[in-house]
């Protein structure tokens, strides 16, 4: 993988990410995109859309981009708004998850070896192994050293 430029666009650490099988990435470029997808205070909806249209031209990157947002917008340190606005943009490209599982993929998911979400996408492969390092910069500690609003300062909902 080419050395990771930390002002590297989103669009184009993305593009990145995803040319290789996701269990090849490197943790540093799996942190930085997970990093600015949390903390980006712009909205990346229409980046990622740029990049799923048009960019990211084999199915393959596209499940995979599809994945990692799908994952990475789950976590708690996204704010409320901006997990609502990335779950929307993965709903409206649903249309991409297969009807149909490979037999590996299946066999895989069944073993525990295949995150259920990249199952679902049609993936035989996920980033559980790099997830160790991204921890790390989902923590409340980390987000209140961003300087920005994230799902831990949103205020608590009762009931």
């Amino acid at each position: 993988m080419p050395r990771l430029d930390r002002k590297q666009s989103f669009g184009a650490l993305l593009e990145t990410v995803t040319q290789q099988r996701l269990s090849q990435v490197a943790s540093d470029a799996l942190v930085e995109l997970a990093k600015q997808l949390w903390y980006e205070e712009r909205d990346l909806v229409p980046v990622l859309q740029r990049e799923v249209a048009g960019k990211l031209r084999e199915p393959e990157q596209k499940l995979r981009a599809l994945y990692l947002v799908d994952l990475l917008r789950r976590f708690p340190c996204v704010t409320t708004d901006k997990a609502a606005r990335l779950k929307g943009f993965v709903s409206s490209w649903s249309s991409l998850k297969p009807a149909e599982r490979s037999p590996r993929a299946t066999q895989l998911v069944s073993r525990y070896k295949l995150d259920k979400l990249a199952y679902e996408w049609g993936l035989e492969e996920d980033v559980s192994k790099q997830m160790q390092d991204v921890l790390a910069f989902q923590t409340r500690h980390y987000a209140a050293t961003q300087g920005v609003k994230t799902g831990y300062s949103e205020p608590v909902p009762v009931g």
